[in-house]
């Protein structure tokens, strides 16, 4: 657990399972009154706990914030907020909205340079377009992977045992530009070595060619994007763009070239929102019961849970009977309420009178009326 006296795990009320991979389970789960996303890696795989470290301490828009990460039953896990959005797999983006995203993502990798941080597993699965007051955002998610990733993305010297940097990171995003722009991928192979030779015969791609032979592109968009593919998706790290900073400033050519204005940009990101994203944001809340999850909620937790709801209801029920007290004065009243307020909060904890739903009109700071029925009215002297 990450510096937490009380892990997220064992506070969840509700799950969901999300998708299944090779590498993790993804859950939707609701703890705490909130949506979180659970990242349970299958056992042996890992991630790198310096740069989710690092991650779990910054707040940019455009990276996923991360709650809490850990290793439980032989598992590690991470924790971060959900997020209602669409991934950008299965999403095709007309050139402007493309480079616009391009631009967002560009943004948020130098805010993470910043730090030394790289992501290292660039693909549309780990990029999810949110959409929220009018504005289209993307999110980067799922950082710190040990390897290179996603194959069809990864840069070849990451096929080399080289660690993710801002030249790999940036070869990816060219790959991923071409995913949003073409609907699919660049390079099309069969295994790890597959992959690792097809990246190092990047350079021989005609790309623009391929996009003119598709029919699908304007002569003026072919034309803005060329260069961008040069600064990119090259084999050698030192015939890619210098750095993010340069790349950020041929992308703002590209979109120049295309339209005029920063405020058309943004309406085209808008329009595409509205008519693709919106419909699929859609918030999915978890309700299968928390014994669907991967692991065993642990029971210290609850067992402290109900301690400290037994107390809080035992010092609701005494000031009620104080204020019953107080309104109709009486000695036989106060003795007779006295000794039955004792008598009941002290058996709290061994009797069954809090269920789960209690629990939580309690913590809520509401009592189920059906407790105070036994209480004793006070009798007013004659």
């Amino acid at each position: 657990m990450s510096g937490k006296d009380q892990s997220l795990l064992d506070l969840v009320v509700a799950s969901g399972l999300l998708h299944q991979g090779g590498e993790a389970d993804i859950y939707n789960v609701s703890a705490r009154n909130r949506l979180f996303v659970l990242k349970w890696y299958k056992a042996k795989k890992n991630f790198d706990t310096d740069a989710i470290k690092k991650i779990a301490s910054l707040d940019d828009a455009g990276v996923y914030k991360v709650r809490e990460f850990g290793e439980r039953g032989g598992h590690s896990y991470v924790v971060y907020d959900y997020l209602s959005g669409t991934p950008l797999s299965g999403l095709n983006l007309p050139v402007v909205v493309a480079l616009y995203v391009m631009r967002k993502l560009v943004r948020a990798l130098k805010a993470l340079k910043v730090q030394g941080l790289f992501h290292g597993d660039l693909n549309p699965g780990n990029v999810v377009l949110t959409f929220t007051e009018g504005a289209l955002q993307p999110v980067l998610i799922d950082f710190g992977i040990v390897g290179p990733g996603a194959l069809a993305y990864a840069a070849p010297e990451r096929f080399q045992g080289k660690p993710a940097d801002e030249k790999s990171d940036m070869y990816s995003l060219g790959m991923l530009l071409f995913y949003m722009v073409f609907g699919s991928e660049l390079v099309v192979a069969n295994g790890y070595d597959g992959y690792a030779s097809a990246s190092l015969d990047v350079d021989q791609r005609d790309i623009s060619g391929e996009l003119y032979a598709s029919g699908r592109f304007t002569v003026q968009e072919i034309s803005a994007l060329a260069p961008l593919w040069k600064a990119m998706i090259r084999s050698g790290a030192a015939d890619r763009a210098e750095d993010l900073d340069e790349l950020d400033e041929l992308l703002e050519i590209a979109l120049n070239e295309l339209v005029a204005g920063e405020m058309t940009v943004q309406k085209a990101a808008c329009e595409f929102a509205e008519a693709q994203i919106k419909e699929k944001t859609r918030q999915k809340v978890p309700v299968t019961p928390e014994n669907a999850l991967p692991y065993k909620i642990g029971p210290r937790q609850k067992k402290i849970s109900y301690l400290k709801v037994s107390v809080l209801g035992g010092f609701v029920l005494i000031l009620i009977v104080l204020g019953i007290v107080l309104m109709n004065p009486g000695k036989r009243g106060v003795d007779d309420a006295g000794a039955s307020v004792l008598q009941k909060s002290r058996s709290l904890e061994s009797t069954n009178l809090f269920s789960d739903s209690l629990q939580a009109d309690s913590i809520n700071g509401t009592v189920d009326t059906n407790l105070l029925r036994d209480l004793p009215t006070p009798q007013s002297q004659e």
